[in-house]
Formats: C-alpha cells, structure tokens, sequence
C-alpha cells in the first residue's frame, strides 16, 4: 500500500508541476538524416515538418536511415531539488539513439555506425541534468537523434517521442507508476502467456511418462514464445548487446519452429519426405538470414538481400503451411481445431510482416492479435492431448489391472519346485517385466522319477505369459510321456499359432538310478557338474509341424548336479554394452540357483532369467 500512494503522490506531483498548460504544449519537429548542427538550440528549424498530434511517422528507408526530433519543453518554475529528464514513446522497432538538452548531450542507448548496436526496444531511463542546463522557468531545446535497423518494408506505426524535465524524484515515481499501469493493463496477456507456459509444463510431464513425441513438440512450441519474451524484456536487454539478444532469440525460434513443424507432421499423419526437408530448408534460411542481417547493418546491398530471403521465407513456409491446413480441416478424423488455429496466426504474422497494426484496443486493455491466436492454438493443441492423455492413462490403468491378473496366474503356475525324493531342487524366477516368457515344471513320477522341463518363449510381456500358461497347462497333462514325445506334442499345438515367434524348450527325465533321458528344441543345453553337455542342433518349437527331435541319454552318480538356464542369463547386458557371456555363465555354473540369478540380474538384466538347479541325492 505504501508503495502505490508514493506512486499515486508522483502522478499528482506531476501533475501539479510537471506539465505544462495546454496553451504551452511543446511542439515537435522531425527530419530525415543526420546533421551535428542540429543540436544546436539557435539552429532554424522552421521548415522542418510538424509531427501532428505528436506523432513522428515511422522510420526511414534513406540510405543512412538517421532521424532527428527536435522538442521545446518548458521547465516549470517552482521546482526544488535534482533536475532531471525523461523520454517515453521511443517506439518498439530496434534504434539507437542519443539525446541532447541545449546542446549538451545527457544520455543515449546503443551505438551508432559503423560499429552500429542498437537497442531492441529502446527504452529511457531518468536522466539527470545540471541545473544550469535547464533553468526553471525556461525553455528547453531537447535534440533527439536517432538511427534505425533497416527495414524490408515500411512499419506504418508511428512513435509518439514526449520529452518531460521535471525533478528527478518526481520522474522516477511517475516512470514507477506508468510500470505499474502497464502491467496491469497487460494483466490479461501475461495471464494467457503464464497459461500457456503452465500447459506446457505439463505437457513436458507428460512426455516424461508417456514418450509421445507430439507431446514433446508441442510443449516447445507453446513455452517458446514465453522465452522469446523474457530475452525481449527490459532487464535482459539492457544486459545483451543487440548481436547477443538476436542469436539468442534465434535459437528459441529456431526451437519453436522445429517442433512447429515435427507437431504438424506427426498429428496430421504427413508422409512426404521431400516436403519435410524443403519446411526444415525454408526455416535455416529464414533464421541464418535474420542472424546475418544483424551483423550486416550497415551494407545495405546485403541487408536488402537478407530482407528479401526473410520476406520470402516466411511466405514459402505459409506456402506449405496453409495447403497442410486445410488438407487436415477436411481429412475425416482431422484436428480442425488446431488446423484452423494455426491457419490464423500466420495470417497475423503475414499481416505483422506487411507492415499492418496486429494490436488494437479492447478499453483499457491492449490487445495482441498473435497473442491471442497462440492462445487459441495453445488451448486447441492441449485440449486435444489432454484428451489424448487422459484416454492413455485410462487405457494403460486398464493393462496394468490386466497384468497384475496374468501375473497372479502365472505365479500359480510357475510355483516352487515340489520337495521331490531322491533330488535336492532349486529355481530363481526372475522375469524382465510384470509377467514373464520363461517357463519351468518340475513334475515327480512313479517309481522315484521326476520330469524336467524349461523353456523360454520369444518376446516378453503379457502375450509370451499368455503363451507360457497354455505351454504349462499341455504339460501337466502328459506326465507319462517320453521327452521326444513332450517335444513332439507341444510343437504339433504350437505351430501356426504363436504369429511368428517361436519357443525353446528342454526336457528331461531322470530315473531312481540316475539314468537320465533329455531332450532339446533350440534350448540352451543344461550344465553337468560345471560342464556343458554337448546336444545335436534342433529347431524351437512352433516353426515346423513336422520337426524331428533325439534323444540323449546319460547315467548320474550320487551328488551330480545339473544345472538350467534360460538365455536371459547369457545376455545379461552391462551398462558399456558388454554380455554376461557362456564363459562367465559355465564359471558360476555350480552356484545355487539364486546366486547365478543375483549376479546376471547385477551385470545387467535385459531378458526373462530362470535358473534351476537340480542335484542327484538318493537315499
């Protein structure tokens, strides 16, 4: 509150004593080129043009593009304290400038050529002046001369330069309070930039979560505009040289221009490569073009080139942009919203580009036309992947319950191996997913055997568990059968039913006595006492109806140990890309099952590990 009456007692004090009546308004002149006599207060400057109503028309297109304003301001004469002066009104266009009080230079922004670095916008701060400079109860001559960036086509919006001398307390309070007018009366554009900055924030998240990449783009395109007006912004620019604010506005326009069209492409499902590159070609030249620009000042031969390839670029953009627009408000299922939006603000921007107003007046508001059409594209762009988001997540909620319902399962079906006699039994079950591909059964028979079977089946996730639990639901119903004849079935009901995947499996039955029958179809072969047992070559299961398998037989002594692996061991990946390996996998081959699981899991898990071990130990 203390605040806004000290401002509020500036605007009344200068009011009071600041502004002169309305018989006595200073009037304004203006000329083309540049002269140091102009300066001068006893120089005739009546036959200069009067800028009516204040207004100065806009900048130059003369070879050296050099302006002077000459302003007769009156001092007030009950004035204590400090002098100082203050000019408001410069324009928005880039310029440098250089004022003088009777004479005397007392302040300026930028440089002049030939080493030329104007300021984007100009802004002026309170500078003071000697008392004797301006004397209270005088007239002075304020000399504002001024140089502007060259421009392609003309601008159209005139500036309106006001020159007050006033004390210095006083002007600071008044420049204080004209902020404060500014950014309330700016309150609703800020809030649509913080709006469109919040969504995309959010839609940053969501590609966090989701890796949509038409989130990602989109989020760039609607938080670029926010950085391109923060490097435009008074506390940044009077911290940037000119050259250091073009090529840092430039990267952020690059940013929004490369999702721009990413965004395009990839919602409005277009496929030909040609006209991808020429929209990537048109936006390098058109940025490269505005760097050069602003390095090149004072050539005009180049900087009319460079003028020309921007102006070109800009329609050549439209040129594929507009086609892509209208192609998607009339595809069925097409994004009209957002193609009608976009359709829009390049109309502004092309109109901004001609040298037409795109800001009017909405009462005490100001309004920005291209502010406004990127909030209605902002809006359209996250409405629209909201919606898409909001339907993911219901969707992925939805899979998640599925897989917890498959992953019960088939806990129920890859269980603890059974306490078997004769056989001393041990598995690590370690799938990459929710749900696994690997499977294991181990079935105790009459007599004293047990059967034996792993396998692994091609892919992860919920159709290789789909898969599993039919394979393990066949098994339990041929426990009598010979390890060929296992094979041989669950290939018959495999082929031609998995889409294109296939299944590696291994079984084994071992005898009371240690007489031990395998067979293999494109399984890793099992470890005897930390030595791999050499198996024939054979197909997986599912690919051939009518593969043939063999059998290999073998004799066990009390205390042998076989050994089971699924090839998530053998591919275990570490982080610099090297595979666990057979060697490192046959060198822990007498460990528990648990301890081979922990170290592949350690190394670098990428696939489905099972591991079973199983050791001869007859009573």
């Amino acid at each position: 509150m203390r605040k806004l009456a000290l401002l509020a007692l500036g605007c009344v004090t200068l009011a009071a004593h600041g502004q002169p009546p309305a018989s006595l308004q200073p009037n304004v002149r203006y000329q083309f080129g540049d002269n140091s006599r102009w300066a001068d207060p006893a120089f005739d400057d009546s036959s200069w043009p009067v800028a009516q109503n204040g207004l100065v028309p806009s900048r130059s297109r003369d070879t050296n593009r050099f302006l002077w304003v000459r302003i007769r301001v009156p001092v007030p004469g009950n004035l204590n304290g400090p002098l100082a002066l203050h000019l408001s009104d410069l324009g928005v266009l880039p310029m440098t400038w250089q004022v003088f009080v009777n004479g005397q230079p007392v302040g300026g922004q930028g440089a002049f050529p030939p080493h030329a670095d104007p300021a984007d916008p100009p802004v002026s701060p309170v500078m003071s002046l000697p008392s004797s400079l301006a004397p209270p109860g005088s007239a002075a001559l304020v000399a504002l001369r001024e140089w502007h960036t060259p421009a392609f086509l003309e601008s159209g919006v005139p500036s309106h330069p006001t020159a007050v001398i006033n004390q210095a307390a006083v002007l600071d309070l008044t420049v204080r309070a004209g902020a404060a007018e500014a950014l309330v009366a700016n309150g609703p554009e800020y809030a649509l930039s913080a709006v469109l900055a919040l969504a995309g924030i959010a839609l940053l998240a969501f590609w966090r979560s989701s890796r949509g990449r038409e989130y990602l783009w989109a989020a760039i395109m609607l938080l670029s505009p926010l950085a391109t007006a923060i490097l435009s912004s008074s506390p940044v620019t009077a911290r940037l040289s000119f050259h250091a604010q073009i090529l840092a506005i430039a990267a952020v326009y690059s940013a929004g221009l490369i999702a721009e069209i990413e965004f395009m492409w990839t919602l409005f499902q277009l496929r030909s490569r040609w006209i991808h590159i020429l929209w990537h070609a048109i936006w390098v030249a058109f940025i490269l073009a505005e760097i050069a620009e602003a390095y090149f000042l004072e050539s005009p031969a180049f900087q009319h080139l460079c003028q020309i390839v921007i102006v070109a670029g800009i329609a050549a953009f439209d040129c594929i942009l507009f086609p892509v627009c209208i192609r998607e408000m009339f595809r069925p299922g097409g994004n009209r919203a957002i193609a009608a939006a976009q359709c829009l603000m390049e109309v502004i921007i092309l109109l901004g580009v001609l040298g037409y107003s795109v800001h009017l007046s909405l009462g005490p508001f100001p309004l920005d036309l291209f502010q406004l059409t990127l909030t209605l594209l902002g809006m359209a762009i996250a409405a629209m992947l909201f919606r898409r988001a909001w339907k993911a997540w219901k969707e992925s909620s939805s899979l998640r319950v599925e897989f917890e319902a498959a992953r019960e399962v088939q806990q129920q079906l890859v269980t603890t191996p059974p306490a078997t006699p004769g056989f001393r039994i041990e598995a690590a079950y370690r799938p990459a997913t929710q749900v696994g591909g690997d499977f294991y059964l181990v079935l105790p028979g009459e007599n004293g055997q047990v059967l034996v079977v792993l396998g692994d089946v091609s892919g992860k996730g919920l159709r290789a568990a789909m898969t599993v639990s039919a394979i393990v639901g066949s098994l339990r119903m041929l426990p009598a059968r010979t390890p060929v004849e296992i094979l041989r079935e669950l290939n018959r009901s495999l082929t031609g039913n998995l889409r294109g995947g296939f299944v590696t499996c291994l079984a084994m039955r071992i005898h009371a006595d240690g007489a031990v029958t395998l067979a293999n179809a494109g399984h890793l072969a099992p470890y005897h006492d930390g030595e791999e047992i050499p198996l024939p070559p054979s197909l997986p299961l599912g690919i051939a109806a009518d593969a043939e398998y063999t059998e290999t037989g073998l004799s066990l002594a009390p205390g042998d140990t076989f050994t089971f692996f699924s090839d998530g061991v053998v591919e275990a990946r570490s982080p610099t890309g090297e595979l666990f390996g057979f060697e490192r996998t046959g060198s822990i081959s007498r460990q528990s099952a648990q301890e081979i699981a922990d170290a592949a899991q350690a190394f670098g898990q990428e696939d489905d590990i099972t591991v079973l071990t199983l050791q001869f130990a007859p009573a």
